[in-house]
C-alpha cells in the first residue's frame, strides 16, 4: 500500500493498520452511525472494507486513509478520496468521523487537506462526495468545502446526491 501521510493542525491521515479494525467495528456495529453507511455492519463486513481499501491503494495510488488524532495517536475516523461503485467516473472525497469526536469540524479539516491534495499532489480535473439525502451533517460539510450538487443517481441504497468540485472552482481545493 503506498505510504500516504497527509497533516492537518490536529490531524494525521495515513495507510489503515491491522489494529484500526477493532475500532472501526465499533463504530459500525452502532446503528446510529452505520444509519447512511447501510449498517450495523458486522465485523467481517470491516475485514472486506480494508483489503478493499488495500487494493485500491495498490491499484491507484491513493485511497482511504485512516485519520488519527495527532495528539493523542487515537483513531478518530476515515477519510480520503476513493473510486465510488455508484459514480466510478471521479473520485469522491469522504469521511466517517468517531461518535464521540463529532461536532468538533474534524470531518471538515480532514476533507479540506484531502481536497487540497486530490486537486494538487494527485493533479485530479475532478472530485465528487457522496451522500444519501438525509445526510444532512455530510451535506453540510461537502458545503463549507465548495462542493455543489451535481446530479442525484439512484443506487442500492436509494438516491445518493453527487456533490462536485472542479479543480479551481470551490472554495477550498485550489493548487498551492
Amino acid at each position: 500500500m503506498t505510504e500516504t501521510v497527509i497533516e492537518t493542525e490536529r490531524l494525521r491521515l495515513r495507510p489503515f493498520r491491522a489494529d484500526d479494525a477493532d475500532e472501526l467495528a465499533r463504530w459500525l456495529a452502532d446503528g446510529e452511525f452505520a444509519r447512511h453507511l447501510g449498517g450495523p455492519w458486522p465485523r467481517s463486513r470491516v475485514d472486506e472494507m480494508l483489503g478493499r481499501i488495500a487494493r485500491h491503494h495498490a491499484e491507484h495510488g491513493f485511497g482511504a486513509l485512516a485519520v488519527e488524532d495527532k495528539a493523542t495517536g487515537d483513531l478518530v475516523g476515515r477519510s480520503g478520496l476513493a473510486f465510488h461503485s455508484a459514480w466510478p467516473s471521479d473520485p469522491e472525497l469522504g469521511w466517517w468521523i468517531a461518535p464521540e469526536r463529532q461536532g468538533q469540524g474534524l470531518a471538515t479539516e480532514a476533507g479540506a487537506r484531502c481536497l487540497d491534495d486530490g486537486f494538487g499532489r494527485l493533479g485530479m480535473e475532478r472530485i465528487v462526495s457522496i451522500a444519501l439525502e438525509d445526510n444532512l451533517a455530510s451535506r453540510r460539510v461537502m458545503a463549507k468545502l465548495g462542493f455543489r450538487l451535481h446530479e442525484r443517481v439512484a443506487s442500492e441504497w436509494g438516491e445518493l446526491w453527487v456533490h462536485a468540485q472542479d479543480r479551481g472552482t470551490g472554495t477550498r481545493g485550489k493548487s498551492r
